[in-house]
């Protein structure tokens, strides 16, 4: 796995992200079993993707995070997909950009195949990577659905207990992109619906999952991830007419979310009209 995170000195250390997780623990974002399953595994990605500004930076009363996971399998690639993707990010980062709410947005970018990069932790919309195929978006390589979910939620952990910590109320917003089902996590897919679970209790977080084309059952997967029905949407022609339209609906949900429209947990119902 690699980071590509351009965060600096923000970076945290291992201690600090475990401490982190506990605080959040003894809050009630996660349950004393989830924090056991994230204890053993605080790598270089779950570090470099708790990253982000530091909380007094922060000129908003409150914040909403934005983890962006995006499939860059080969399958996006032997599909032609990676100029759609790399369009719709861009469409996301500026309709953030765009809103009058954009200095309470962070966003997180992350991409993933066999391997997955933190191309930066928690930056606003404005200073936020837009991707560019064969540099900073390149395909290849697996699926890594389960590993890449299960690490980005724990960096989205930490860094939020560490801005409420600060006194900073936070929401979060997890969203992974892919066209394929998981092909080789260490971790299964009832280690992703245990995190979910508690994510989704705690009323703080979005779970939103986009599945795209018909090679595999993505409403099944994303239910064997904890993932709300109401937050996956699925695009059965993995076509870049389709990836593009599904980005668009991801902006307009993302921003409603940011402005409080879409209430975190499991009846969030972020895809709905």
């Amino acid at each position: 796995m690699t980071s590509n995170n351009n965060n600096g000195n923000n970076t945290p250390s291992a201690l600090t992200v475990a401490a982190l997780h506990a605080r959040a623990t003894q809050q009630g974002t996660l349950s004393a079993q989830s924090s056991s399953l994230l204890s053993g595994d605080l790598g270089g990605m779950v570090i470099a993707g708790a990253a982000g500004m530091n909380a007094e930076d922060i000129q908003a009363s409150d914040v909403t995070l934005i983890t962006l996971v995006l499939d860059a399998s080969s399958s996006i690639g032997d599909r032609k997909l990676a100029h759609a993707v790399v369009d719709g990010e861009k469409l996301l980062l500026d309709a953030f950009a765009g809103a009058r709410e954009k200095d309470s947005v962070l966003v997180a970018l992350w991409t993933f195949q066999s391997d997955a990069t933190v191309v930066h932790g928690y930056l606003p919309a404005d200073d936020a990577t837009r991707l560019e195929v064969g540099t900073t978006y390149r395909t290849g390589g697996c699926t890594h659905l389960y590993d890449t979910f299960i690490d980005a939620c724990a960096a989205n952990v930490a860094y939020a207990q560490k801005l409420r910590d600060a006194g900073t109320p936070t929401r979060s917003i997890v969203v992974i992109v892919t066209d394929g089902e998981d092909v080789g996590s260490r971790r299964p897919a009832r280690v992703c619906k245990k995190l979910a679970e508690d994510l989704l209790k705690s009323e703080q977080f979005i779970l939103a999952f986009i599945g795209v084309g018909n090679d595999a059952d993505f409403k099944r997967v994303a239910t064997s991830m904890g993932i709300p029905d109401g937050c996956v949407l699925v695009q059965q022609q993995a076509t870049a007419s389709a990836v593009r339209a599904a980005f668009q609906l991801l902006s307009r949900s993302a921003v409603r979310a940011s402005q409080g429209r879409i209430q975190p947990g499991v009846a969030a119902g972020f895809f709905s009209p």
